[in-house]
């Protein structure tokens, strides 16, 4: 092998190219620890700052940690044993004390969640479908040119950097309060969400069923239908479900400003006081995530089936 066809200090080797491989080899690793060594004092740095500027003192940990037990005492139902499964009476009250007392409006609770699936679930689709059809432009391999590339990218960093709750605030403005509000601002957040995860899965297909169509004079549309969506599915199926479980708990959120849902009756419990009834809605949005989270759980084997995810 001739002397030019090594690097560095071993194209200066003039008698041992073994010496000079091991001195070029010496250079890259002393080159690889000062970069290490710059970035692990970059990272210090920041992390010194951070702590900083938000406070992240240990005395300061240590003397709220018992604050969010006693807030959660505060919020704690007071069940008695005696009256504890006992049902309404003949008015229709519930006896104090009861679970049926802490759980009086549990009608209008349900109402809600299944409102609030809904709304996630339209959303999901929505957003999901904007980010299947933006997300084959916005690959960097996959583009038909870099103007098309740029334009794609900077319109989902506009969907997803704003949060959806501002979203749902202009939108309550525009088209009144309602779930509308909601599912339009859940459905442009995920848009933007989705559509650059959707563009990475892109980045990372096989080109070479994409060169074949091309080859045999497939346009653009047949190369992305033919070479890369078979491929990208699954990935797509598996990020949109995991979508759909975050936009319930967004879902809870825009409520707060009148975008429906369960978030509404939980800004209610909270403005009146009732901490009571704050954890009763709580403990049902949580329960609600956790089985639509074994319902994706599901759905994803079925998609994309056990064997794939081993």
């Amino acid at each position: 092998m001739s002397e030019a066809g090594f690097p560095g200090t071993l194209a200066r080797s003039d008698t041992d190219p073994v010496a000079g491989f091991e001195a070029h080899r010496r250079q890259l690793a002393r080159e690889k620890r000062a970069m290490n060594l710059l970035f692990a004092a970059l990272f210090i740095a920041a992390l010194a700052t951070s702590i900083y500027v938000s406070r992240f003192y240990p005395d300061r940990l240590a003397a709220g940690i018992p604050r969010i037990f006693e807030y959660f005492g505060t919020i704690l139902p007071h069940l008695e044993w005696q009256v504890l499964f006992e049902g309404r009476n003949e008015a229709g009250r519930a006896t104090p004390g009861s679970i049926a007392y802490w759980f009086a409006d549990f009608g209008t609770y349900v109402r809600l969640i299944v409102e609030t699936i809904f709304m996630a679930l339209t959303a999901t689709l929505l957003g999901a479908a904007v980010a299947f059809v933006l997300s084959f432009p916005a690959s960097k391999n996959l583009a038909p040119n870099s103007t098309v590339f740029w334009i794609s990218r900077r319109f989902m960093e506009i969907c997803r950097g704003v949060p959806e709750i501002l979203y749902a605030l202009v939108l309550v403005f525009a088209v009144g309060i309602g779930p509308i509000a909601g599912v339009i601002a859940i459905a442009i957040h995920t848009a933007g969400a989705l559509g650059k995860l959707f563009a990475e899965v892109n980045e990372n297909a096989s080109m070479r069923p994409v060169e074949g169509i091309k080859s045999v004079g497939g346009n653009w549309f047949e190369q992305m239908r033919y070479g890369v969506v078979p491929q990208v599915l699954p990935n797509f199926t598996s990020y949109t479900l995991l979508r759909f479980e975050i936009n319930v708990r967004a879902s809870s959120i825009v409520g707060f400003v009148g975008a429906g849902g369960i978030g509404s009756e939980l800004n209610r419990v909270i403005s009146l006081y009732s901490d009571d009834r704050v954890i009763a809605v709580l403990i049902l949005v949580v329960l609600t995530v956790t089985l639509i989270d074994l319902l994706s759980e599901q759905l994803r084997f079925y998609f994309i089936g056990k064997e794939n995810l081993k």
